[in-house]
């Protein structure tokens, strides 16, 4: 939403209006046959430039030089230009400015901002519906693609709006409205004047309020013709959405799952990011490491030298050359520790995020995952807003359990879930309720080693007691009155389950002390073959053949450090691994292996472990002999 009043100042700017009228044959003149711009090897980028931005940036060829000069080390292959958001899109202007770039052998499709008047659409007034369509039709006359930036959302409440919901949820009644809408009024529109084009959604980064909003990824992306992932992390401390860097990768990795086919590419923006450059750069790494399609820049204007917060784009061009590498780097697909986030479902705020910069690779399902040696479960898999709620989570989780294999579910979803067989996994003191807080934690592994360690400052947990027998507590936060669980594990049935009580302030998980974190990583080893040790801030991907027993194959692993520290890591192995051959590709150095051998003698294995050191917001890419 902090977009808003950009959006704002921009429908205000009046942009010249030709009238003029095309035949629906006309939309296609032939240009002279040039060759595409020359790219990066590994990457494609485009630039999206508002309506405002043609008026300002484009409209001349001097303008239009300057720009392009400025933009040079970018590399773009392809740009979106915006047609007016209010008033009759300027026919002329647009098509003069598209053949501009195609002489440059540059990719030119369409963009529309699908607002009202007053901002979000109010999908029953009629007026702001029909100037819509008709920006459409237009835009369809020039383009073979348009894409929609975010604001196909409804907000409204007015009286028509309640009336018209009657005994639905805003979530249900707004989702069938826009899917309803957005054909008649913005996708048929277009085909009218051109069959062949395509229009793409694209989604916007608040993903918990998408439904609550009329977002239906797994409907719409059926829907639309193609569709596009907003990344925009922005700055993850002080925006107001608090999105975790690491969702960003996930975004990437999930919406796209309905159709891949029909993914473009990933949205980042620099808005109100003055002096953030790390976190822009940071948005621009998952989608390298998502191995987008393309990277989409919104906007030029925001990037544009007279723009507080261009000043991240000097910090940007600089690291072109490595994205671009590390893109060319990336062997084989991604994978990691399948989460179960179903469709238009809504649990504990953006926890992928949070799991995933504490270091553990996730890959995100919409289906309920069967065949993995361990899943993680949230609120999000029993969500009411989940499409196809399951609503036998619980026996599916137990099944699992039957099966020799692991579960992984958050405190939150435990407790959900307190009316099935899972009240007998956990043994609870009574009454247990309220917040803990304590600098002091106590970590088990196995039955004859147990460490207490102090942290910097204290913690505040929800306050859950075990008692003694069974003893589930892998990590605990002490208090001189009691251990309160925050990983729980227990064996039950033929698997293992393991219980996270995440801290009161999220961000708290990647502060927690290493050993604390090291514990609950190592949950999923036997699902990984390997679990990154060290501070959080830090997040692994995975690349290559997913290991499949001891002797699997070493594949490529990727530490990007998201913090503002320093962060000594360790890769661990349970197994013996090869002691050379393992190399830093990004700065081409090798990495020396240690091998401990003290559970040797009691019948278990070699631990071995590869050593790296990352600076803040460093990548480094760590190949396997």
């Amino acid at each position: 939403m902090r977009k808003f009043l950009l959006e704002c100042l921009r429908y205000a700017v009046p942009l010249l209006t030709c009238g003029l009228i095309l035949s629906s044959g006309s939309y296609h003149q032939a240009v002279a046959q040039v060759s595409p711009a020359a790219g990066w090897p590994h990457l494609k980028y485009a630039i999206y430039f508002t309506s405002r931005d043609i008026d300002s940036l484009l409209a001349d060829s001097g303008r239009f030089k300057k720009t392009m000069d400025y933009f040079a080390p970018v590399k773009a292959t392809h740009v979106y230009l915006e047609g007016a958001g209010r008033g009759d899109v300027d026919v002329a202007l647009l098509k003069k400015t598209a053949e501009r770039f195609r002489a440059m052998g540059i990719r030119v499709s369409g963009a529309m901002v699908p607002a009202g008047r007053q901002g979000p659409l109010v999908y029953h007034d009629q007026e702001d519906l029909e100037a819509l369509a008709q920006r459409m039709r237009s835009l369809a006359r020039i383009f073979d693609d348009i894409i929609l930036d975010d604001w196909l959302f409804t907000t409204a409440t007015d009286p028509q709006s309640v009336e018209d919901r009657g005994n639905q949820s805003w979530a249900d009644y707004r989702t069938k409205l826009i899917l309803e809408q957005s054909k008649k009024y913005i996708i048929d529109p277009a085909k009218e004047v051109n069959p062949n084009v395509k229009v793409i959604i694209k989604y916007p980064n608040w993903y918990e309020s998408h439904r609550g909003n009329g977002y239906d990824v797994y409907t719409e992306d059926l829907q639309f013709d193609k569709m596009a992932v907003g990344i925009e992390t922005r700055n993850r401390m002080i925006h107001d959405q608090h999105i975790p860097i690491y969702s960003g990768y996930i975004f990437q990795k999930w919406w796209p799952g309905v159709d891949p086919k029909k993914w473009v590419g990933s949205w980042l923006d620099n808005y109100d990011m003055k002096g953030d450059y790390n976190d822009y750069n940071a948005q621009v790494w998952q989608a390298v490491l998502a191995q987008t399609p393309e990277i989409i820049l919104w906007c030029a204007g925001e990037l544009s030298p007279t723009n507080p917060s261009s000043d991240v784009y000097p910090h940007f061009t600089q690291l072109l050359p490595e994205f671009d590498r590390v893109a060319g780097l990336l062997k084989g697909e991604s994978y990691g520790v399948p989460i179960h986030l179903p469709y238009g479902s809504t649990g504990e705020y953006n926890i992928f995020g949070y799991l995933g910069m504490a270091g553990i690779p996730l890959a995100p399902v919409a289906k309920f995952p069967t065949g993995s040696r361990n899943a993680i479960f949230t609120l999000h898999s029993v969500s009411e807003g989940s499409l196809g709620r399951d609503t036998l989570l619980a026996q599916e989780m137990l099944d699992r359990l039957r099966d020799g294999k692991d579960v992984f579910l958050t405190w939150g979803l435990w407790k959900k879930l307190g009316k099935s067989e899972f009240r007998n996994t956990l043994s609870l003191v009574p009454n247990s309720d309220g917040s803990v807080s304590s600098d002091q934690f106590r970590i088990r592994e196995g039955w004859f080693r147990e460490d207490l360690i102090k942290s910097d400052k204290p913690y505040s947990f929800p306050a859950i007691k075990t008692t003694t027998w069974p003893d589930a507590r892998a990590a605990a936060v002490v208090r001189d009155d009691y251990d309160y669980g925050i990983l729980f594990h227990v064996q039950y049935l033929k698997g293992n389950i393991f219980v996270l009580n995440m801290p009161d302030n999220s961000y708290d998980l990647l502060r927690l002390p290493e050993q604390v974190l090291n514990i609950l990583r190592r949950s999923f080893m036997e699902e990984l073959g390997v679990v990154l040790e060290g501070p959080g801030g830090v997040g692994m991907y995975l690349f290559g053949d997913k290991p499949e027993g001891p002797q699997s194959k070493l594949g490529q692993y990727v530490l990007y450090n998201m913090s503002d520290q320093t962060a000594s890591m360790k890769l661990r192995f349970i197994r013996k691994i090869p002691v050379s051959g393992w190399k830093e590709l990004v700065r081409g150095r090798d990495l020396s292996v240690e091998q401990d051998t003290t559970y040797v003698r009691f019948g278990g294995p070699i631990i071995s472990s590869v050593s790296i050191v990352l600076k803040p917001f460093e990548i480094e890419v760590v190949q396997g002999p």
